[in-house]
């Protein structure tokens, strides 16, 4: 779970790539919840690569050696994606398009 220091970070992003920060603030629930077996430099190197093709892909590490990965800059607005393996947790809805790119690094 990001800690707050991550979320001023997601949320100095959001505001950089243009959301509206109302949108941004609301609460939604996860997108979708995965495991997998991959390492997480496996992991975030393949949704980096693959989610390249849908938006900006930015990487913020957490203190908890885990990432959240932050797809910004497409037109259905941001998507971030929580890495701590063996848990991969979609935390904002899918962007058009990511949910088979996030189903293929898996």
């Amino acid at each position: 779970m990001p800690g707050p220091m991550s979320l001023a970070m997601i949320s100095i992003m959001l505001a950089v790539s243009g959301a509206d920060p109302a949108a941004a603030a609301t609460p939604q629930p996860p997108g979708a919840s995965f495991t997998s077996a991959k390492t997480l430099a496996a992991l975030q190197e393949c949704l980096t690569d693959k989610l390249s093709a849908v938006g900006e892909v930015v990487a913020l590490k957490m203190e908890d050696d885990s990432t959240t990965l932050l797809v910004r800059d497409n037109p259905d607005g941001p998507m971030t994606i929580d890495l701590a393996p063996p848990k991969v947790i979609v935390t904002s809805r899918f962007i058009t398009g990511s949910q088979k790119l996030v189903k293929d690094c898996l």
